[in-house]
């Protein structure tokens, strides 16, 4: 092959890579991707299903596909972060993309794609399967929140995101995960419960027992870096809030060097 020939085919390679288009490029397609999203929404779209799964699927793949390059985990998308939860760990390392399906009704469906940086500097990326089939897309919940914590084996995030039963159902998720050589172990069971070791706490909870918290998303868990404790609400059941009482009262978890454990 001649040299000139040999030449074009490498410029083709690159300008057909994920490395041809600029993040800002990525950034202004995924916000089309995710506006259009809108416009088929059943929260006063169209409901038109089959534009709902192909929209979903562009945006989780286009993720996955530039979510390799370290500059995509560098860039702090403002534009995208007004249409969809982009939760970074303190340390950079770690980021969360979540966003509404668009395809629920009361009870609201997320998908995430987790990006992280390995030791080495290379940036991976991990979602959950997808299915065909937009009705089967599950009922996800979204990240909003990374805590932060090291330890002798490594930094340990503490992700919480947050599920949508219903107009009053929720619940919120603390899970554990680590950066273990090149890949995201999200099985880190290092919180000590007397049913055993886990790797996530949550509770559900009735969103009108909360619904005048000011913040938005509601942020229930709470971390104190420098005591390395985590706490979240207690929460009750009465006749007024069947589905769970947001109280005044905390279950309080310290990591001891091992273990978060639950202080009496």
């Amino acid at each position: 092959m001649r040299p000139v020939i040999i030449t074009l085919v490498i410029v083709v390679l690159f300008c057909t890579s994920g490395f041809a288009q600029t993040v800002e490029q990525i950034e202004t397609m995924l916000v089309g991707y995710r506006l259009e999203l809108q416009k088929v929404s059943n929260y006063g779209g169209s409901r038109d299903y089959d534009a709902q799964s192909e929209l979903n699927k562009k945006l989780r793949e286009s993720l996955l596909k530039f979510g390799t390059r370290p500059d995509v985990l560098d860039h702090p998308f403002p534009k995208l972060s007004d249409l969809m939860f982009v939760t970074t760990s303190k340390d950079g390392r770690l980021r969360t993309y979540s966003w509404d399906t668009e395809s629920g009704g009361s009870m609201h469906d997320f998908i995430t794609v987790y990006q992280y940086r390995t030791r080495d500097g290379k940036v991976n990326v991990w979602a959950a399967p997808l299915s065909d089939d937009i009705s089967e897309f599950g009922a996800g919940s979204f990240v909003h929140q990374i805590f932060q914590t090291e330890t002798k084996k490594g930094s340990l995030y503490l992700v919480i995101s947050t599920f949508i039963g219903s107009t009053s159902l929720a619940a919120q998720t603390l899970d554990v995960v680590r950066i273990d050589g090149g890949q995201l172990n999200k099985e880190v069971r290092v919180i000590r419960t007397q049913s055993g070791l886990k790797g996530s706490v949550g509770f559900e909870y009735d969103f009108f027992s909360v619904v005048d918290r000011p913040e938005r998303p509601i942020k229930l868990f709470e971390f104190n870096e420098a005591r390395k404790e985590f706490r979240f609400p207690v929460v009750i059941e009465d006749e007024e809030t069947r589905q769970g009482r947001v109280t005044n009262r905390f279950i309080t978890y310290r990591f001891n060097g091992r273990y978060f454990v639950k202080l009496k």
